[in-house]
C-alpha cells in the first residue's frame, strides 16, 4: 500500500507553494467595481471533479463589465454549447493565466475573430489561440462582459487562476479574500466510521456507520475494534449570502495526534477525478451528500490531502475511549471544532470471503474475459483493489453485463468490448454501449468493429449493447413570433445518443445558429447574422452521435 510519508515535509512544501502563489498573484486587481460575493468557491466538490475557481455573483444580471486585473494578452477564446460557454483566457506578465467563463460577449476584436472562424468552419463551437501582439490588455481596461452562457443556470462570472501552461489551478482567495466579507465558520453535518475490510469492525459490523452532528455534537458514541477510518460531511458559509460552499481546511486528530489534513490550495486537471478516491462515492450516488474520507485509498496521490504513516487509518486496539476531533477552517480563519469519542470494544472481526470472481488489482493491468464481454482496466486506474463477480443477465434481448455490485468510479478510462447480439447485427452501424441503472439508461458511446462495440467507461457498473435508429426531435418554437422578435428558435432533443452536430442555412447559404445544451434550444438571430428583410428559405439539419439525421425546413418572412 502506498502511504503519504513525510507528512510534515509535504505540508511545509505546500505552504511554500501557496506563499509564492500569493506573493505573485497579489499583483492582481479585482475584476468588478462592486462588492464581491461568491456563489461558489475553489475546489468545491462537484460530480467527478473539483470546482476549478471562484464563481463571482454579478448582482443577478448579465452584462456587467469585467476589468482586466493585470497587464497581459488574450491568449485564447473558446465557445462551447455547454461547459464555460463563451470563455476568455488571459496570459499575464506575472506568469499566471486567468480564465473567465460564462461570458455574455467578447471584446470587439476577439468577437470578430471568433465569428470569422465560426463562418470559415461552419461551426458554432470554436477554440482559438492568439499570439501576444494580437489582443494585448492593460490593467483596468474592460476585458469582457459577464453573462450566463454555457452550462450556467444564473448570471455570474466563473474565474480561475492557472499556471502559464494552464494545467495547475490555484485558489483565487489567495488574492481576493481581503475583498470578501466572511465571519461564519464551517459546519459539520455528520461523521462516518469505515472499518477496514477484514481488519476492523464498527458497532460489531463490517459496514460503515454514520452519526449526525446536532447542536455541535456527534449524536451517539460509536464502538469500534481494529482498523477504522473516519469521514466528514460538512459545508461552509459566508457573510451576506445564503450560498453553501466547500470547506477550505479539514484536520483530524486522534488523542491529540494529527492523523489527516486537507487544504484546498491547488490541484491539477490530472487530479480532478481523484475526488472519487477522496469522497465516498457510494453515499454521494445514493443522495446522502459528500462524505470526505480522512484516510487514504492505496491509489490516491491527490496533493490537497495528506495523512500520517498509517494513511489516516486508526488502530482501535485498547479497551478505552479514543478522543477524536475534527478541526475545520475557512480561508478567512473562521474555525470550528467537533470533538467526539469512539469506544474501543473487543470484537471478532469477520474475514473477507470472495468466491467465483475476479480480484482486480489497482497496480496491475486487469484483462477479464467472459463470453460476449471483455474488460480491460489499465494499471493505476482503480483507486483500490476491487473484487468483481461479472454477472450476465441474458433475460433481455441485449444481455446486461454487471461489473460490480455497486458502481466503482475510476481515475481514468477502462475499456469494455461487448458482442453485438444477433438480433441487432442488421443495425450494427447504429449500435453503442449504454449504462444500465434500473429503468434508466444512458449512452457512453462506442466504436463498432466487426460484430462488437467498444467504449471507454469511467465506472465499473452495468452495461449492454443498444441501438439508436431514432433521429433527433426538432420543432419550431413560437414560429409566429419569429419575424417580430427577429430570431428563429428551435427545441431539439435526442433520447438515446445525444446531439452531435447541427447546421443551419438561409437561402442555401450557411448562417450561424447557436445551441445551448442546458435548455435544448437552437437559435438564429436574424439581425446579428445580417439576414435581409423579406422572404427566405430556412433549413436546419441536426444529427445524433450515430448519424441519425433530422432536417427541418421553413419558408419564413422577416
Amino acid at each position: 500500500m502506498i502511504k503519504k510519508k513525510f507528512f510534515a515535509t509535504i505540508y511545509i512544501l505546500l505552504q511554500s507553494i501557496v506563499a509564492v502563489c500569493a506573493q505573485q498573484a497579489a499583483e492582481f486587481d479585482v475584476p468588478f467595481n462592486f462588492p464581491l460575493y461568491l456563489s461558489g468557491n475553489f475546489a468545491e466538490l462537484r460530480s467527478n471533479h473539483f470546482h476549478a475557481g471562484l464563481d463571482f455573483k454579478t448582482q443577478g444580471v448579465e452584462g456587467k463589465p469585467i476589468s482586466v486585473i493585470a497587464d497581459g494578452y488574450i491568449v485564447r477564446a473558446k465557445v462551447q454549447v455547454g461547459g464555460y460557454g463563451r470563455a476568455l483566457y488571459v496570459m499575464h506578465d506575472n506568469g499566471y493565466m486567468t480564465v473567465y467563463g460564462h461570458l455574455q460577449k467578447f471584446p470587439s476584436g476577439v468577437e470578430r475573430a471568433v465569428r470569422e472562424r465560426q463562418y470559415a468552419d461552419e461551426c458554432f463551437a470554436v477554440d482559438m489561440e492568439f499570439s501576444p501582439e494580437l489582443f494585448p490588455v492593460k490593467r483596468g481596461e474592460v476585458l469582457a462582459h459577464a453573462g450566463n452562457s454555457g452550462y450556467s443556470f444564473g448570471p455570474h462570472l466563473h474565474f480561475e487562476i492557472r499556471s502559464a501552461d494552464g494545467e495547475e489551478l490555484y485558489n483565487p482567495l489567495s488574492v481576493y479574500s481581503p475583498k470578501i466579507s466572511d465571519t461564519r465558520p464551517p459546519v459539520a453535518q455528520a461523521v462516518a466510521l469505515y472499518p477496514m475490510a477484514g481488519r476492523g469492525v464498527v458497532d460489531g459490523s463490517a459496514s460503515s456507520h454514520v452519526r449526525k452532528v446536532q447542536n455541535g455534537m456527534v449524536a451517539d458514541t460509536l464502538a469500534a475494534w481494529g482498523y477504522v477510518g473516519f469521514g466528514l460531511k460538512g459545508l461552509d458559509y459566508m457573510s451576506g449570502t445564503t450560498n453553501k460552499y466547500g470547506i477550505y481546511e479539514i484536520e483530524l486528530y486522534v488523542d491529540d495526534s494529527l492523523r489527516f489534513a486537507a487544504r484546498m490550495d491547488n490541484f491539477s486537471y490530472a487530479e480532478n477525478r481523484l475526488i472519487n478516491a477522496w469522497a465516498d462515492y457510494d453515499r454521494w450516488a445514493s443522495g446522502e451528500g459528500w462524505f470526505l474520507r480522512s484516510y487514504l485509498l492505496p491509489n490516491n496521490p491527490l496533493r490537497m490531502i495528506s495523512a500520517d504513516a498509517a494513511g489516516g487509518w486508526v488502530n482501535i486496539s485498547e479497551e478505552r475511549l479514543y478522543n477524536v476531533e475534527y478541526r475545520l477552517r475557512d480561508y478567512h480563519g473562521n474555525t470550528a471544532v467537533y470533538p467526539f469519542v469512539v469506544m474501543g470494544k473487543p470484537c471478532d472481526i469477520p474475514a473477507v470471503e470472495h468466491t467465483g470472481g475476479y480480484m482486480l488489482r489497482w497496480f496491475l493491468e486487469n484483462d477479464v474475459r467472459v463470453p460476449g464481454c471483455r474488460l480491460v482496466v489499465p494499471r493505476g486506474v482503480l483507486f483500490d483493489d476491487c473484487y468483481m463477480k461479472l454477472v450476465v443477465d441474458d433475460s433481455h434481448p441485449s444481455p446486461i453485463y454487471s461489473l460490480a455490485d455497486a458502481p466503482v468510479p475510476l481515475w481514468r478510462a477502462a475499456r469494455i468490448t461487448l458482442d453485438i447480439p444477433v438480433s441487432l447485427l442488421p443495425f450494427a452501424d447504429k449500435c453503442y454501449v449504454e449504462r444500465v441503472q434500473g429503468a434508466k439508461r444512458s449512452s457512453v458511446g462506442g466504436t463498432v468493429e466487426g460484430n462488437a462495440v467498444s467504449a471507454d467507461i469511467l465506472l465499473l457498473d452495468d452495461y449492454a449493447v443498444a441501438v439508436d435508429t431514432v433521429a433527433p426531435r426538432v420543432s419550431a418554437v413560437n414560429e409566429k413570433q419569429w419575424a417580430r422578435n427577429g430570431r428563429a428558435v428551435f427545441a431539439v432533443a435526442d433520447k438515446h445518443t445525444g446531439i452531435n452536430t447541427f447546421r443551419g442555412t438561409i437561402d442555401g447559404k450557411f448562417v450561424l445558429f447557436e445551441y445551448s445544451s442546458k435548455n435544448g434550444r437552437i437559435t438564429c438571430d436574424f439581425k446579428k447574422e445580417r439576414v435581409a428583410r423579406g422572404k427566405h428559405a430556412l433549413r436546419l439539419e441536426v444529427t445524433d452521435r450515430v448519424g441519425n439525421r433530422t432536417v427541418l425546413e421553413r419558408n419564413i418572412m422577416y
